[in-house]
């Protein structure tokens, strides 16, 4: 992260919206730089990610994958404090996770991951 992987991250979310294997990878780097660091998990809420992770949602609303490593990465974006699950709730998330969740109620770590977001979100 101290070298641009935020940055650069979401910057490849952004330029290439339209790629599902893109965002797939773009949210799954999210969790990798945001787990268990507070730093980071701030710096990429500062450099537009909550944004970029819903925004491949979003446009990617039949993709289970993208769905599921997106609740994902919302998830550890919220976790460490209640000013950044104010960030995640802020943003709208909400609405496209519970859609997610309908969507694919088979599953099983969307389901996971999506419910514990909601869960930390209501907290």
């Amino acid at each position: 992260a101290a070298k641009g992987g935020i940055e650069a991250t979401v910057r490849a979310m952004t330029s290439h919206a339209s790629s599902v294997g893109v965002q797939e990878q773009g949210c799954a780097a999210v969790t990798n730089l945001t787990t268990k660091n507070a730093t980071n998990t701030v710096a990429l809420a500062a450099n537009g990610g909550i944004d970029a992770v819903l925004t491949a949602m979003g446009a990617h609303e039949s993709s289970a994958i993208v769905q599921e490593k997106g609740c994902w990465a919302l998830h550890t974006i919220a976790w460490p404090d209640s000013g950044l699950r104010s960030q995640v709730r802020d943003a709208a998330a909400v609405p496209l996770v519970q859609k997610a969740l309908a969507a694919f109620p088979g599953a099983v770590d969307l389901q996971e991951h999506g419910k514990g977001l909601l869960e930390k979100l209501s907290a």
